[in-house]
């Protein structure tokens, strides 16, 4: 069950999912503030470990979204980017009903490679760190 669209803060806007993966962990909102690109979800209880907190796989596939996204979008043409490498660090949690931001600052949108930082929050707490680098694969077909 997707969370009402109410229940998003106001200026996000729900992301195309990237395939059948995104389809099941979705959905996923986006939002831009001035250099900062933020991916958000509503915890739900299927993203969530035995512990009932959000899984640290599902932290990491945030994370890892946020990246690839802020990387696409870094650049004009957009290209096809994939990640090469990627670091995440679990310092937190986020419990289901919680609202979690994946917020990215691109470092450097070279043209093979974009390196990125991410903190994910929660509640006012910062949950989660990672840095990646994606890789350009070609421009993006509409």
């Amino acid at each position: 069950m997707n969370p009402p669209l109410a229940d998003i803060p106001a200026g996000f806007e729900q992301m195309p999912a990237f395939g059948p993966f995104h389809e099941l962990v979705g959905p996923l909102y986006v939002a831009r503030r001035d250099a900062i690109h933020i991916v958000g979800l509503r915890v739900e209880d299927k993203h969530r470990n035995r512990g009932a907190m959000m899984h640290g796989g599902m932290i990491c596939m945030l994370a890892d979204t946020a990246i690839v996204w802020a990387a696409k979008h870094a650049r004009e043409p957009r290209p096809k980017m994939l990640t090469t490498h990627l670091s995440v660090n679990l310092i937190g949690n986020a419990p289901p009903g919680a609202w979690v931001e994946a917020q990215v600052d691109v470092v450097r949108a070279g043209r093979r490679v974009v390196f990125a930082n991410c903190y994910i929050w929660s509640q006012g707490q910062r949950i989660a760190q990672a840095t990646a680098q994606c890789q350009v694969i070609g421009e993006e077909t509409a």
